[in-house]
């Protein structure tokens, strides 16, 4: 199971209950992008550390390390269902729940510059524009959706912000994104 799906299906399942005419079919969709959360976050996410793993093997358990941008990937499926899923669907309260631990697990990990790490818990890793992009986006969209207080987390977004905006050139050149892990 690689978190990097969370990012390739989940939000194309959550559009498609979008664009449905069909109530059933609408209501189905929705009801299946929650469960791949749920069910994502019960084999990839490491609870001791709020964050996922980048993969799990489903035979044997492994210690894949806490890749940023598959972290990214995954914060952006929750917020991606959270902003979309109608408040009254029954999983809901359990996505924002896997979504704020997620957030909890992301900001503690954000450096005095405002970048996060290419293996996120481990601060001598390149600083990784794209997964502190997603990462910003995430807690910038939670802050605005009212998700997350405001006073605890937008200084996170704006440091990031900050950041990413310092490897962005006038020419739209950015700077700073490694290919992954290679782990």
């Amino acid at each position: 199971t690689w978190v990097d799906d969370m990012f390739m299906g989940i939000p194309y399942v959550l559009h498609a209950a979008l664009y449905s005419k069909d109530p059933k079919e609408k209501a189905r969709l929705f009801d299946e992008a929650a469960n791949q959360v749920i069910g994502f976050n019960k084999h990839v996410y490491d609870k001791e550390a709020n964050l996922y793993h980048h993969a799990q093997y489903s035979t044997r358990k492994s210690n894949i390390c806490h890749w940023s941008r598959a972290n990214g990937w995954g914060v952006f499926a929750a917020s991606e269902v959270l902003k979309y899923l109608p408040k009254k669907h029954p999983k809901y309260k359990t996505i924002l729940s896997i979504y704020k631990n997620h957030i909890d697990g992301i900001v503690k990990y954000q450096n005095a510059k405002g970048f996060w790490h290419n293996v996120i818990d481990h601060p001598e890793t390149y600083e990784e524009v794209s997964a502190s992009s997603i990462f910003t986006m995430a807690i910038a969209r939670g802050v605005n959706n009212g998700w997350l207080d405001r006073k605890k987390y937008s200084k996170y977004a704006l440091k990031g912000w900050e950041a990413i905006s310092s490897q962005i050139e006038a020419d739209g050149t950015v700077h700073n994104i490694c290919i992954g892990t290679m782990s």
